[in-house]
C-alpha cells in the first residue's frame, strides 16, 4: 500500500523539485539584452528601436572606457552587439567620439531622447541588469559610468 501511495505522488513530487531548476536553467542562458529591452521599454515608453539605439550607444561608449578582454566579455553576452554599434554609427546615433557621458546623452538626441530622460537611461540600464541577475556586467558598466 506505502507503494502505491509513493508511485501515485512521485510525478507531482518531481516537478515540484525539477521545475525550480529548469527555471533558473533558463534564466541563466538567457542574455542581458533580451531580458531588459522590454522593462526599458515600459519604463521610460520608448520604442524598441529608440532602446536599441541607446544601448548601442551605451556599447560604444563602454567600449573606449573597459580593457578590451573586460569589453568583449561584455559584448559576447549582448546579442549582435558589434552589429548594434555599427548600427547606431550607421544611423547618425554616433557620428564621432563619445569622449564622455554628456557625449553619450547628447548621442540620444537623435534618437528623440532629450533630457532630463538621456541621463536616465544609463543608470537604468545597470539597475535593470542587476534586478534580471546580470551582476557581471552590471558591475562593468557601473565602472564606465563613474
Amino acid at each position: 500500500m506505502h507503494r502505491r501511495s509513493l508511485g501515485k505522488w512521485l510525478p507531482q513530487v518531481l516537478v515540484c523539485i525539477c521545475l525550480p531548476l529548469l527555471l533558473t536553467a533558463h534564466a541563466v542562458g538567457a542574455r542581458p539584452g533580451q531580458l531588459i529591452i522590454p522593462q526599458l521599454q515600459e519604463q521610460f515608453g520608448l520604442t524598441e528601436f529608440q532602446v536599441k539605439g541607446a544601448l548601442g550607444a551605451l556599447l560604444v561608449y563602454a567600449r573606449d572606457r573597459l580593457p578590451r578582454p573586460e569589453f568583449d566579455e561584455l559584448a559576447a553576452r549582448i546579442p549582435n552587439a558589434d552589429q548594434i554599434m555599427q548600427q547606431v554609427k550607421q544611423r547618425g546615433i554616433v557620428t564621432g567620439p563619445l569622449d564622455d557621458r554628456d557625449d553619450y546623452e547628447n548621442s540620444l538626441a537623435s534618437l528623440g531622447i532629450g533630457q532630463p530622460l538621456a541621463s536616465q537611461f544609463a543608470p537604468a540600464v545597470v539597475e535593470q541588469l542587476g534586478a534580471a541577475g546580470f551582476y557581471r556586467e552590471r558591475d562593468m558598466l557601473r565602472r564606465v559610468l563613474d
